[in-house]
């Protein structure tokens, strides 16, 4: 075999330039789309689109519907929403809980009252109080508005391993008033490592896809009327057949003290049913809330339980007559309705 020790090189024409090194004949391609325009405030219905693709968003809880239709969270789907909870004066300061009930579940049960709840953090340095991150500031002026220096009685009972604990401190009040402050914290970063509270659960969760948010688009928003706390609340996305007794014993099951009046609505549907509840005063309607919102409520021939949703009501009472939507079976009692 004859081999040749011919450079080929020199027959390919190569471009030189000034110092003599040869130069690609052809550009480096580009790889991907270029850059975008970097748009940090997009319009709120581009943001409510983008945070609630999909179907399956605002539909009643309690039907499998709901569980089928909802898309599934992936991780580019919790990110997206991650940062549009990322907002500027979005989180407010909550003192003055209970150090021994109150967890960040039922604190989300009342600050989801009056906008999206992103993250919520209890400090061990401070005993009862916690720093919650809202979907927007506007979400943190309505709590401020409707929850500063509102008493708020006992959301359940105290755990098992301070039962024996008879000390007479705050810890044992039956009634806390809650004071609620703007946080200079322009948001909550993600704690890896959460310590536990009394109850054993963590003193940080996350609610950015919680379901139970009910601002998380227009249709969903427009639907809550913002109330400060009352005596009287209202409750929906109940069983249908759902009797006064269970109602009542869903408290007693939270331990907290049930409602002394339930009046349920005539049904509209076949597929949930509402009404009201009355309480002795606005500390113990509180506390209902933050144990008893989203509390899970059995009905025969369905295969999930349905989600029950309190919430204040408009109303300053209600009428109640003898052996007619009467919880405690009381003789006739007449209260003044307001519409």
């Amino acid at each position: 075999m004859f081999y040749s020790n011919i450079n080929f090189c020199s027959f390919v024409s190569v471009k030189e330039n000034t110092n003599g090194r040869p130069q690609p004949l052809l550009q480096e391609p580009h790889y991907g789309s270029r850059p975008q325009p970097y748009n940090p405030y997009p319009s709120e219905q581009q943001r409510y689109d983008e945070m609630c693709a999909g179907p399956g968003y605002g539909e009643p809880f309690g039907t499998e519907t709901y569980r089928k239709s909802a898309p599934p969270v992936t991780a580019e789907y919790r990110d997206q929403r991650n940062t549009h909870f990322q907002q500027p004066g979005a989180v407010l300061m909550v003192y003055g809980l209970d150090p021994l009930r109150t967890n960040a579940d039922k604190l989300f049960n009342l600050m989801c009252l009056y906008g999206n709840v992103a993250r919520i953090k209890f400090l061990k340095s401070k005993e009862g109080t916690a720093m919650v991150q809202m979907g927007d500031s506007v979400a943190v002026e309505r709590c401020v508005q409707n929850l500063n220096n509102v008493t708020v009685g006992l959301t359940g009972a105290a755990p098992l391993s301070h039962h024996n604990n008879v000390k007479d401190d705050k810890n044992n009040q039956s009634e806390h008033k809650l004071q609620l402050a703007f946080s200079k914290q322009p948001f909550l970063s993600e704690v890896t490592n959460p310590y536990p509270l009394p109850d054993k659960s963590p003193s940080y969760k996350e609610y950015i896809t919680n379901k139970n948010n009910r601002f998380m688009n227009p249709a969903m928003a427009s639907k809550n009327r913002i109330q400060p706390p009352s005596k009287i609340l209202h409750f929906f996305n109940t069983p249908p057949q759902v009797t006064e007794s269970e109602l009542v014993q869903v408290f007693r099951d939270y331990d907290v003290v049930p409602p002394k009046a339930v009046k349920l609505f005539p049904m509209k549907s076949e597929r949930s049913s509402s009404g009201l509840l009355e309480f002795e005063d606005t500390t113990e309607a509180v506390a209902a809330v933050m144990a008893c919102n989203h509390a899970a409520i059995e009905s025969p021939g369905t295969k999930f339980p349905f989600i029950m949703k309190l919430c204040f009501s408009s109303s300053r009472s209600m009428t109640i007559r003898n052996g007619d939507n009467n919880s405690n079976g009381a003789g006739e009692k007449r209260i003044e309705s307001e519409h």
